[in-house]
């Protein structure tokens, strides 16, 4: 389903596909209003494969079928030393001082969350971080890339939500999932095909052997 149908907007990212020996992930359009999820399914290669396409997506690194009109930000996960949890553990308050827009609204991770500026990020459960990380970044910018990495099945679909409500707003976003569970509550669904035969998967998973690369 297309969130933004009216008329065409503009093309943020063009992939006419990416192929390596082991998997293909097929070709797609991102345009302003568009959310969409590439589905990597499961496994220990999830990670590895997530951190390229946010490179490649972000034009940190280049993809010769990749055209990146307007690059992404990756909304990263909010980490803290050990040291700094103990004796100076990070607010809400000043983590969005330090990473987010304050000129642009900031007010809204408030009223669909019940923490508040003075709460401790490292008390924060994992959805509420990414929320909140999601919130920082969407506040800097209109392009965005996630994961939905550790939130339980309770969870996700507020982040998720959380998400669509910016791209509203002339924004647009791209979700790295291992899940299909929302493949019928986006604008595109771009679903992995593996190439490779179930025991080269094994020894990649036991990592006997490796994934090949996109870049």
């Amino acid at each position: 389903m297309s969130i933004c149908k009216d008329i065409m907007k503009e093309l943020i990212i063009e992939s006419k596909g990416i192929k390596t020996d082991h998997y293909f992930i097929p070709p797609f359009e991102l345009r302003e209003g568009e959310l969409v999820i590439i589905y990597l399914e499961g496994g220990a290669y999830f990670d590895d494969l997530k951190e390229q396409l946010a490179a490649i997506f972000a034009g940190k690194v280049h993809h010769e079928n990749v055209k990146v009109i307007k690059p992404l930000t990756f909304a990263a996960p909010i980490e803290e030393s050990a040291l700094k949890r103990i004796f100076n553990p990070m607010s809400v308050g000043r983590y969005l001082k330090k990473n987010a827009n304050l000129k642009k609204s900031v007010l809204r991770i408030f009223e669909i969350d019940n923490f508040t500026k003075k709460d401790k990020v490292k008390n924060l459960e994992t959805s509420e971080r990414k929320r909140l990380s999601l919130c920082a970044v969407f506040s800097k910018t209109k392009y965005v890339s996630f994961d939905l990495r550790g939130e339980g099945a309770a969870y996700f679909n507020k982040t998720y939500q959380f998400a669509k409500n910016e791209i509203k707003n002339d924004s647009a976003a791209i979700l790295i999932d291992w899940s299909d569970d929302l493949k019928n509550d986006c604008s595109k669904f771009i679903a992995i095909e593996w190439l490779a035969g179930l025991e080269e998967l094994r020894k990649i998973g036991n990592g006997s052997a490796n994934l090949s690369r996109m870049y």
